[in-house]
């Protein structure tokens, strides 16, 4: 009797192991097909975040410039410029197949690659990580990402969040209304009084 209720218990647990995988894949098909702009305009704010602060975000362009540099400075061993030993210190190039791949520096071999990621590339990147924290908040997502990347922003990801139209409306509250006050309509209303 004991091992036929354990039994029909692990198959509860397992159809319920089923439905959320069904769903979290249904979920991430649905987000995969709906078509729309809100890239462009994610883009066009983080080349204006760019343009203000050049620090953490990195276009295309100066991504595959850096692999090269960083090829270059590798190869010259006599003769390495300061661009090349900051370059040098701060980047490794990871091959992925024939995919040329920024990662961050590594104290140890053994050390988990941290990517760095374009700013072309980062609407997909922040997509898949707030798809898979269930259109989870800020702080989940930056949990989530700082594991395996090294230049995606709390900025970045409030942006996001931001055209999310799912967060959207799960954050949506009813609008408050104030207090109203309702005048006091009496003659009397303050006629009488205590001097000190």
């Amino acid at each position: 009797m004991n091992y036929l209720q354990e039994v029909a218990q692990l198959r509860v647990e397992l159809s319920s192991a089923y439905m959320e995988i069904e769903l979290t894949q249904a979920t991430m098909e649905l987000a995969e097909q709906q078509p729309t702009d809100y890239e462009n305009l994610f883009q066009r704010e983080l080349y204006k975040v760019f343009e203000k602060s050049k620090r953490h975000l990195i276009p295309k362009e100066t991504y595959n410039k850096t692999i090269e540099e960083l090829k270059t400075a590798a190869q010259e061993s006599s003769s390495k410029s300061r661009h090349g030993y900051y370059v040098l210190g701060k980047y490794e190039v990871l091959q992925c197949g024939d995919v040329e791949k920024l990662i961050k520096k590594r104290r140890m071999p053994d050390e988990r690659p941290m990517y760095y990621v374009s700013i072309e590339e980062t609407f997909d990147v922040i997509k898949r990580a707030h798809i898979a924290t269930g259109h989870g908040g800020r702080d989940r997502m930056v949990k989530h990402l700082t594991e395996k990347y090294a230049n995606i922003t709390k900025d970045a990801l409030k942006l996001f969040k931001s055209y999310c139209e799912v967060c959207q409306k799960k954050n949506k509250r009813p609008v408050v209304t104030g207090v109203v006050v309702c005048p006091i309509i009496s003659n009397e209303f303050n006629s009488r009084g205590q001097v000190d």
